[in-house]
């Protein structure tokens, strides 16, 4: 279990933009891990409501249930995450997790959500690399599928929130990458689950 502070800066990439990110940083294929997220809300979204996310992750050494709680600005995470044994797609979350050994559960029933409220909303595949630019600053280049659509993202997480915007705002200027602001993968990804159930 662990609590921590992201502070993240996102930006959408075209394929060419993301392979010559990939090449210029010398990430290749064994860089490259795949992860996929399953995505949680209440029937009303409560969550969306507070610009919450809830997800579990499945990584290939490990399993995260965590909630994203954002902070005094856009770019600043609250970061709750509990390491799950096994996690059975086919099995609800009230089956599987402990509510009483849960960090993530226990925050939400103190916001008044209990386990019992939540519902599997979605989810996205991601093939991720990730390189270290300095002890301050993780490069992260994402290449995500869900429900029909592949996406290019660039995320830079960082420290310290001004020297962070800064060091993001010149590697875009440097590689010739328009600023696109991104939106959160669990907003795509549910835009994209209502265009296709219209």
């Amino acid at each position: 279990m662990a609590k921590e502070l992201e502070i993240e800066y996102k930006n959408l990439l075209t394929k060419l933009e993301y392979q010559n990110l990939l090449e210029i940083t010398n990430l290749t294929k064994e860089n490259i891990h795949e992860q996929t997220n399953i995505y949680f809300d209440t029937k009303n979204g409560i969550l969306k409501e507070k610009r919450q996310g809830l997800r579990i992750r499945l990584l290939p050494q490990k399993i995260e249930f965590t909630l994203k709680v954002p902070q005094k600005n856009s770019y600043t995470y609250l970061e709750i995450t509990d390491i799950l044994n096994v996690f059975d797609l086919d099995k609800s979350l009230e089956e599987q997790i402990d509510s009483s050994k849960s960090e993530v559960l226990n925050y939400l029933a103190n916001e008044n959500i209990l386990v019992t409220d939540l519902k599997e909303i979605g989810s996205l595949t991601t093939k991720r690399a990730e390189k270290k630019l300095d002890q301050n600053t993780l490069l992260v280049l994402d290449e995500s599928h869900y429900y029909g659509v592949t996406d290019y993202e660039l995320e830079m997480e960082v420290l310290d929130s001004t020297i962070g915007q800064k060091t993001f705002e010149n590697f875009l200027a440097e590689n010739n990458i328009p600023v696109r602001p991104a939106k959160k993968k669990i907003a795509r990804m549910f835009e994209r689950k209502q265009q296709i159930a219209e």
